[in-house]
């Protein structure tokens, strides 16, 4: 027997969401790589000199963003057991909607190293299709992953009562945006903006959630299987 505590799931998430939220701020902190992660059209002369000056940063932002992305995800599983909802079928939608996030983040590493390491050797071509890549993946959050997390893990928080009504409330209130954001994407260009918003509230909620739990620390005893023992 062993036990999922919330003080640990807590400081997971709190570390995850912080990881993730520091990923997107780096790039204000430098203006030049700024006006081309964060442009809508930016140049492929842009693209390759700031693939090239900040590699040794973007891949540390790549780091940091998977590094986040997991815990953040290790937290959504610890609350899945936290609330015994991990062999329920909102519970397994939740776990789908997190493995394809990992798959998400872990190709859209990929493309960002592609974009940096092609930059370095001068080969533009690659470097643009690697950022082009890269930069999709603010389109594809919205579109399965962040609705089957949040959808879900709202409706077993509400029933659950793990956290105040309110965070659940809120969790699910993101699930359904995410999802009408990514309907939104099909036919308005501009709904983008609206999905980095709703990314950056994500990690809000996380972090309060976080917080709840590590100031509450309940925690759940597991029986393992016969099988597994």
């Amino acid at each position: 027997m062993f036990q999922v505590r919330g003080r640990a799931v807590g400081i997971i998430g709190l570390v995850g969401a912080l990881f993730f939220g520091f990923y997107f701020f780096v790039p204000t902190l430098f203006p030049r790589m700024e006006a081309v992660v964060y442009a809508a059209r930016p140049t492929t002369t842009e693209i390759v000199a700031v693939g090239a000056q900040y590699q040794q940063l973007v891949t540390f932002g790549t780091w940091l963003q998977a590094t986040g992305s997991a815990l953040c995800i290790i937290f959504f599983i610890g609350v899945l057991f936290l609330t015994a909802a991990n062999g329920t079928a909102p519970g397994y939608v939740v776990l789908f909607g997190s493995s394809v996030l990992v798959a998400l983040v872990l190709l859209e590493g990929v493309f960002t190293l592609t974009w940096v390491s092609a930059s370095t050797a001068g080969v533009a071509t690659s470097a643009r299709v690697g950022f082009d890549l890269m930069s999709r993946f603010i389109q594809v959050f919205p579109l399965v992953p962040a609705p089957a997390i949040y959808l879900p893990l709202g409706y077993i928080l509400l029933r659950t009562g793990l956290l105040p009504r309110w965070l659940a409330w809120v969790a699910a209130g993101l699930g359904a945006a995410f999802l009408l954001v990514g309907l939104l994407e099909v036919f308005v260009p501009f709904a983008q903006a609206f999905a980095a918003g709703l990314a950056g509230l994500q990690a809000f909620w996380i972090i309060i959630a976080a917080i709840v739990l590590i100031a509450r620390g309940e925690a759940r005893s597991l029986q393992p299987s016969a099988a597994s023992a």
